[in-house]
């Protein structure tokens, strides 16, 4: 079982990914809206539900978004974001047969906990509606999308919680997967080692085969020219003002909270002593004693408390800070409110051991009035209603630019909307850095003349239009010649170089095609899951599993070229995990065969599904976007 997991380890994680932007980044795709759309332009139809072409764009973009976001990559994301959206579809008519059912309570639940819908944490419904609008979803629509989202979230837990057990074999044997040590042999053989093997320039025939096969490395990037509204929240806010009068009532209505009670600012040094235990009480206070006298003598309490001081969880100088009359054990309570200001207590026995306080300050219960609060209240409402208040500020901004088309309209129109305008007179390359990365590849997407949604970052809401776009293109031949007569030549030297070497080693083994080629052999040991191998060889994944899978005494059949030098390598012996250390990282490795299994046993229960349903993709759509779907 284990071995068959690790094996489709990359498969699963994938799931894993899609699985994690399905339920995260995706609340704005309604794909149950598609099914009321003509079958004639579906993208994909799953029995009698249906996958739109724009459907699939949207969740495309949120997917890609998504794992740069986290850092994640993904070969052919297209092909799974659309199997993903299939199962998805599968999966809610497998919870329709078996009339899973969903509750209205539910649904209020799950939209009052997408952050998209929340102001500071909090549910906010004119937000709603809001973002709904400026996505032109009607809230009709998105709850009923939300609902067959809840239906799919639950199969998905029944099917994983009935398969993800793990048992302790299984942990053990991950473990011991994990933890046992490789220890490898590596040489370096030069690259230009081969070079006297190849034939020095191509014949004219033999450079356009050349170009025709990777002329798609040589592309040029697309290039756009943005132009962008942009919105300060701090300056919005500083212009926002609050009437007193909504003060005052909040103020009413909130007395609980302008109310001090009695306390006071605290230092303590307290020595533990056993409750029944004589010698332990004996020998707390003789030390409780000493710190009185170091008091006594004119030290400062401060460091007579870190002298005296049990360990390391006490506070610095023993500062406890300002505690409310009541808040603490009777005792400590009395000794603290007996004590006058700026003095320390007499030692005194308390249930928790022999305690001496230090009052830095008595703090008399008060009750502020609103005049003292007045400003205090207005700034936590800027916070939450001014908030709001510039999200519909930016909305009614957001929609006057569409109804106008674009920035540039606007500003023809309405000259006066020029102060919020920046243009950027540069052009940036689908490869350049820029300076809100998150929606660089979506600005790529827009067309000239088109506009982005809003997008919020660090206090400033952007809008942005693509005012100018160069469309990527490939250059000919003879524009980049030069670069493809050295790119050949390293081509040929690198095919030789590998073909020589794979003789060489499945010949001759590793340690004499070292000595055949002057190559110093150097050692390395880690643990399967250490990041030693990745840092040397720049987390090459293919090659690091090629050697995690390959058993002890046995020599890689294939180099590894980097940079100027090709690779070879032996895994010279495997050292056994240490199996004291397993109570360590059996929680963590037992959560990972449970989400493996679980979502394993998931992809299972969806392939049988599919087995009884027609899936029928569009081909039209399947070649505009470059998906590949072996059917």
């Amino acid at each position: 079982m284990l071995s068959s997991i690790r094996n489709n380890r990359k498969a699963l994680s994938i799931v894993l990914w899609l699985v994690i932007i399905a339920f995260v980044a995706t609340i704005f795709v309604v794909w149950g809206v598609g099914e009321k759309t003509s079958s004639a332009i579906y993208a994909v139809k799953v029995g009698d539900h249906v996958i739109t072409e724009s459907e699939f764009i949207m969740q495309n973009r949120m997917a890609e978004d998504e794992l740069r976001r986290f850092g994640g990559q993904v070969d052919n994301l297209s092909s799974y974001v659309l199997q993903s959206m299939i199962e998805k579809k599968v999966l809610l008519m497998e919870a329709d047969k078996l009339n899973i059912p969903i509750t209205n309570a539910e649904i209020i639940s799950y939209i009052n906990s997408l952050p998209a819908f929340q102001i500071n944490g909090v549910f906010n419904m004119q937000q709603y509606e809001a973002v709904l609008a400026s996505n032109r979803i009607t809230p009709a629509a998105f709850e009923a999308n939300a609902k067959d989202e809840l239906k799919i979230m639950k199969i998905r837990g029944l099917i994983y919680q009935s398969q993800s057990v793990v048992s302790p074999k299984e942990i053990e044997n991950e473990y011991n997967y994990r933890y046992s040590t490789i220890n490898l042999d590596y040489a370096a053989i030069p690259l230009n080692t081969f070079e006297s093997k190849v034939n020095a320039a191509p014949t004219d025939a033999e450079l356009q085969a050349y170009y025709d096969i990777i002329k798609e490395a040589y592309r040029v990037p697309a290039e756009i020219k943005v132009k962008y509204a942009a919105f300060s929240k701090d300056k919005f806010l500083a212009n926002y003002e609050v009437d007193d009068e909504v003060a005052l009532n909040y103020y009413n209505n909130n007395k609980n909270l302008f109310s001090q009670k009695e306390g006071a600012e605290v230092s303590m040094l307290l020595i533990p002593a056993a409750a029944g235990d004589n010698e332990s009480d004996k020998a707390a206070l003789d030390k409780i004693n000493k710190a009185y006298a170091d008091l006594q003598a004119g030290k400062a309490f401060a460091e007579v408390a870190n002298t005296y001081k049990e360990n390391d969880l006490t506070n610095v100088d023993g500062y406890v800070g300002v505690v409310e009359k009541g808040s603490m054990q009777f005792d400590l309570d009395n000794l603290i409110f007996t004590t006058k200001e700026n003095t320390y207590s007499n030692v005194t026995k308390t249930s928790s051991g022999y305690a001496i306080v230090f009052v830095h300050k008595l703090i008399p219960a008060k009750d502020y009035t609103f005049e003292e609060k007045k400003e205090d209240i207005k700034n936590e409402i800027k916070k939450d209603a001014g908030a709001d208040a510039f999200n519909t500020y930016t909305l009614n901004h957001y929609t006057k630019i569409l109804d106008n088309v674009n920035i540039s309209e606007l500003v023809k129109k309405e000259p006066e909307f020029a102060a919020f305008v920046i243009t950027d007179d540069n052009y940036t390359k689908e490869t350049d850095a820029f300076f809100l990365p998150q929606i660089k590849e979506n600005l790529f997407m827009l067309d000239k003349g088109g506009v982005s949604q809003r997008i919020d970052s660090d206090n400033i809401t952007y809008i942005f239009e693509i005012e100018d776009k160069k469309p990527s293109y490939i250059p000919e031949l003879s524009q980049v010649k030069q670069q493809l007569l050295i790119d050949y030549k390293v081509d040929n030297i690198t095919k030789t170089g590998i073909k020589t070497l794979e003789s060489d080693i499945a010949g001759n083994g590793f340690e004499k095609t070292a000595a055949n080629y002057n190559a110093e052999i150097k050692k390395l040991s880690f643990e399967r899951t250490n990041a030693d191998l990745e840092s040397l060889f720049r987390s090459d994944e293919a090659l690091i599993q090629m050697i995690q899978n390959t058993k002890s005494g046995s020599v890689l059949p294939k180099p590894y070229l980097l940079d100027e030098n090709f690779y070879i390598f032996k895994v010279s012996s495997i050292t056994p995990a240490d199996l004291s250390k397993l109570d360590e990282h059996k929680g963590t490795i037992e959560n990972f065969i449970s989400s493996i299994k679980g979502e394993a046993a998931i992809a299972g229960f969806v392939s049988k599904a599919l087995e009884k349903v027609e899936v029928k993709y569009n081909k039209d759509f399947l070649s505009r976007n470059r998906i590949n779907i072996q059917q």
